[in-house]
């Protein structure tokens, strides 16, 4: 309103605004307040913040599956105010998440009959479908609409299988497969793409906050969300190739790898990705570090998937199909416990490089 007075009063002192200019600064202001008030006004985002977190407060929520990705959602579900019910077959997993404050469950079905909310974070479909077998059965036995959200990478031919299961039993079957690091978990710097029934997406959605920058709605199809984690998953595969080939090219040439890597990841191509990876591949650096590790196993799993869901609608990938390769031959040459940007050292080998036998 201001502005718009400034506009109709004659400017004063050496300097003059036609009035023209500032009727157009007015339009200008008025557009970014509409398109960038989420991101200007912190203040009711952070009570909305406040607000989310008082929303577990006396929850009870299940959890199967303590690895570094489940561990970490059970941490940031505890620190909201949650109680969770958790279970593990590995004794030391679930020793150790029950000394962080989770509640000790027998099974997956024990976990059902304490929460009508269960999260599962499990390495494959074949352990998935284990995990339901069990599970499912218990959380149809409720009564108050019991919800199972899946946080695992599987085929979307998987999770539509289970949310047609789950739906013939009266239970609500949520995909939301998570993008992060166990230390980006633990800051709760996620980001998960969801996909099921709207109902059950209402009361899940604040717990999946709890662990994430974001949570993304992709619709009813529970199969969406999990082609949303296999497309994110193959342009990184695909960047961490491309990253090794570019890497090998310069030092062919007697160009410093890293520094060029270096260069790359911190002007035109600055982000998390090609920092993190960029470093892992030029430094040829693929240790397993506790917090910074996703197995080239699982990898070489999740390229499999991204092959098979493009099959099954007739899309060709051929970038697929070649990192497909590359990871089973990276397998065979005894790296599957590596992490996934392992990968690249058969491209330094290919090129002659004499470096690859101390990575």
């Amino acid at each position: 309103s201001r502005l718009r007075r400034f506009a109709c009063v004659k400017p004063v002192g050496f300097c003059s605004v036609p009035r023209l200019m500032a009727m157009m600064l007015v339009r200008a202001v008025s557009r970014c307040a509409r398109e960038c008030a989420p991101q200007c006004f912190i203040a009711p985002e952070q009570g909305a913040l406040r607000r989310s977190v008082r929303q577990l407060h006396g929850q009870t929520l299940g959890f199967v599956g303590l690895g570094k990705i489940g561990s970490g959602m059970v941490g940031n579900l505890t620190a909201a105010g949650a109680q969770v019910v958790a279970f593990d077959p590995n004794e030391e997993a679930l020793a150790n998440t029950v000394q962080a404050g989770a509640v000790r469950a027998t099974s997956a079905a024990d976990v059902a009959r304490h929460a009508k909310v269960v999260l599962t974070a499990v390495p494959n479909d074949k352990v998935l479908n284990t995990v339901v077998e069990e599970l499912l059965p218990a959380l149809a036995e409720r009564t108050d609409g019991a919800v199972h959200v899946s946080c695992s990478t599987v085929a979307p031919a998987t999770s539509r299988a289970l949310q047609e299961s789950h739906s013939k039993r009266g239970v609500g079957f949520v995909a939301a497969p998570v993008f992060a690091r166990p230390d980006g978990m633990r800051r709760r710097e996620a980001t998960i793409p969801m996909s099921g029934p709207a109902w059950a997406k209402e009361l899940v959605q604040p717990i999946l906050e709890k662990s994430s920058m974001g949570v993304h709605d992709f619709g009813e199809d529970a199969g969406a969300a999990n082609v949303v984690k296999l497309g994110g998953n193959f342009l990184i595969a695909a960047a961490i190739q491309s990253i090794a080939e570019a890497a090998a090219l310069a030092e062919s040439h007697g160009v410093d790898r890293e520094q060029f890597v270096s260069l790359m990841s911190s002007t035109i191509f600055d982000c998390l990705i090609y920092r993190g990876y960029g470093h892992r591949v030029a430094a040829r650096d693929h240790h397993p570090h506790p917090d910074a590790h996703f197995a080239l196993d699982l990898g070489s799993k999740d390229v499999a998937l991204v092959c098979a869901a493009a099959q099954a609608v007739a899309c060709p990938m051929p970038v697929a199909s070649l990192l497909r390769d590359r990871f089973v031959a990276a397998q065979n040459a005894g790296r599957g416990q590596l992490d996934w940007s392992a990968v690249a050292l058969r491209t330094s080998e290919d090129s002659g490089s004499r470096q690859v036998g101390a990575a």
